[in-house]
């Protein structure tokens, strides 16, 4: 477990469904805490009697949505003014960062649904998502689907493992990693033909 987290359990203890909320909303917006251990944390909390389980669930989803929503907005409104204040202007004006921007806002289902598993693919699709102007009615259904599932999933682990929360986070942690190690060598090896099919010219 980390020096992170254990820091935060005695918070979770006092705070409960404010410490949830608050801290997945941090976790989602900016700092990347891992959402899923803290939520196995508390769950397994949950399941020895110190909280209501589907308050915990409940807590979870609304922090993880208004931290999703917050940095959606913030990248949407003030995303593309920063990026070019710090010397970014020639790289967003580009046509081909256009074209990535239109794939995106044309089919960014899966994109947000897979991200809300990763604390670190969360942050840069929420960003991804604003900049792109993804059209929120769509972001907010993708998003919320996603944050639903995850939430529930790794409540419901946590809930059924009790005790043994901290080991089955430690696999799932290494699991999740592989699948990144595993998607970066993908990348590294057909990145030519993703560049050309994220960069073509693609119509609303």
């Amino acid at each position: 477990m980390s020096a992170l987290i254990q820091a935060l359990l005695p918070y979770l203890l006092l705070y409960t469904y404010w410490a949830i909320f608050f801290i997945t909303l941090i976790a989602a917006l900016i700092l990347p805490i891992p959402p899923g251990t803290l939520l196995m944390a508390s769950s397994a909390f949950a399941s020895q009697g110190y909280m209501s389980f589907p308050l915990v669930v409940l807590a979870g989803i609304l922090g993880n949505i208004a931290g999703d929503n917050i940095g959606y907005f913030l990248a949407r409104q003030y995303g593309k003014k920063v990026l070019r204040h710090v010397g970014f202007s020639r790289i967003i004006d580009s046509e081909k960062y256009k074209n990535i921007e239109k794939r995106v806002r044309k089919n960014p289902g899966a994109l947000i649904f897979f991200s809300r598993f990763e604390v670190l693919s969360n942050l840069a699709v929420n960003i991804i998502s604003g900049l792109g102007k993804v059209p929120y009615r769509k972001y907010l259904l993708y998003e919320g689907l996603g944050e639903i599932f995850q939430v529930t999933l790794y409540c419901s682990i946590g809930y059924v493992v009790g005790d043994n929360w901290e080991e089955i986070s430690t696999i799932i942690s290494r699991f999740l990693l592989l699948i990144i190690i595993i998607g970066a060598i993908i990348v590294m090896i057909y990145w030519k033909r993703i560049w050309h099919w994220l960069t073509r010219e693609s119509t609303e």
